[in-house]
């Protein structure tokens, strides 16, 4: 019975890491239906009036098609699983779709740069028509629509391909936003060549949005701080367990959009027995992967509650280093009364430049309170430090 309740917490299949996967494909393809049907209607429209700028702005958007169609690929790779070779599954193509996303970008934005610059040297009349401004101005609406809808899609669905697409979809608006008034400034003076020039602009705003992209997931490639708002949910409920006393040194491992693998050190009584650990971490670890998807790992600190003596270095300690404003935390707290020895860890700010005086401060104060003990202090990083 109890090993079948185990597994039903850990099935993780029809909840929502499924639904998940449908309405990013679903998106997707309505990314991919829309911007094809606009790619044609602009495509039809620069034909007419000559522009440069109008074709520009419809390749565009066929490769905000290929890009939802990465999308949908890179779903469907993500999907697999975990292998062998790939224990920790395929989450992490997500990321590399999106590099995949910004090179098509790139090299789009180029190109038509190219031939912008080209239509500057060699100009060419253009002509516009009542009808033609008016499917303009129906290319815009759409893109604005399909922006919205994908990047509040992308934030729902903690999608970062969605989101790039969205954001991008409403730049494209604005680009062909100023397409139009290109168009409208040479309906009424047909003289004034300055196709090539908006041109120019429209490939300047892709290359942008392109170069965007690429920043922002090389940024989660390298490793970014968690959602705040994650961590601390996960803190709250480590901290809400009865037993642990504090946790500390939270750090999530990301595998791909809501996939995580963590470790915390927990604060437990001294005098706990590893059968005692093991009821109060076993439960909580099934919890936190049923309720945040996150695969948690715990590290043990132990915690003197019973020494009034070493209880007190603790507390004067803790409030000695919330008076320092480069001192983020103190943990890991640990006294020998017979060897006369402390040691503890101490997060810095990450703004702290220079972290030898704020520890020969604290030194200063332990010293002149404990002058017979030796002291240890190791510096340690705010990796994921929520407001728990």
């Amino acid at each position: 019975m109890a090993a079948n309740k185990l597994k039903e917490l850990l099935d993780l299949k029809d909840s929502e890491t499924y639904g998940r996967f449908k309405d990013i494909i679903l998106t997707s393809v309505i990314g991919v239906v829309v911007n094809v049907l606009l790619g044609l209607l602009k495509v039809l429209v620069g034909t007419i009036a000559n522009s440069v700028a109008v074709i520009s702005d419809a390749v565009n958007n066929f490769s905000d098609s290929v890009s939802s169609l990465v999308t949908i690929i890179a779903m469907a790779i993500s999907g697999r699983g975990a292998t062998r070779k790939h224990p920790f599954g395929f989450g992490r193509i997500e990321y590399f779709s999106s590099i995949v996303i910004a090179v098509i970008v790139l090299i789009t934005g180029a190109q038509f740069l190219i031939e912008s610059v080209k239509k500057i040297l060699h100009p060419s009349a253009t002509s516009y028509t009542t009808l033609t401004l008016v499917l303009l101005v129906v290319a815009i609406v759409a893109k604005i629509l399909l922006g919205l809808y994908t990047k509040r899609s992308g934030n729902r669905l903690n999608s970062p391909n969605l989101v790039a697409s969205g954001q991008d979809a409403l730049s494209d608006a604005i680009i062909t936003g100023v397409t139009l008034l290109a168009a409208i400034v040479n309906l009424f003076n047909p003289d004034l060549h300055i196709d090539g020039y908006v041109g120019v602009l429209v490939s300047l705003f892709v290359l942008k949005a392109g170069l965007e992209i690429l920043l922002d997931v090389v940024s989660k490639l390298l490793g970014e701080r968690p959602d705040l708002e994650l961590a601390d949910k996960i803190m709250e409920e480590i901290l809400a367990t009865e037993g642990i006393h504090g946790a500390y040194d939270l750090i999530l491992h990301n595998y791909g959009p809501n996939v995580f693998i963590g470790d915390v050190n927990l604060e437990l009584e001294d005098t706990m027995t590893i059968d005692e650990a093991y009821v109060i971490t076993k439960p909580l670890n099934v919890k936190i992967l049923r309720d945040y998807g996150v695969f948690m790992y715990f590290g043990i600190y132990s915690v003197n509650t019973t020494d009034p003596d070493i209880v007190e270095m603790r507390e004067y300690l803790y409030d000695r280093a919330s008076e320092i404003d480069d001192i983020l935390q103190i943990h890991a707290f640990y006294v020998n009364k017979e060897r006369k020895f402390m040691s503890f860890d101490v997060v810095f700010d990450f703004d702290c430049k220079d972290q030898y005086p704020v520890e020969q401060e604290l030194r200063r104060i332990l010293k002149e309170k404990y002058p017979d003990y030796q002291v240890e202090m190791l510096p340690d990083k705010d990796y994921t430090l929520s407001r728990s």
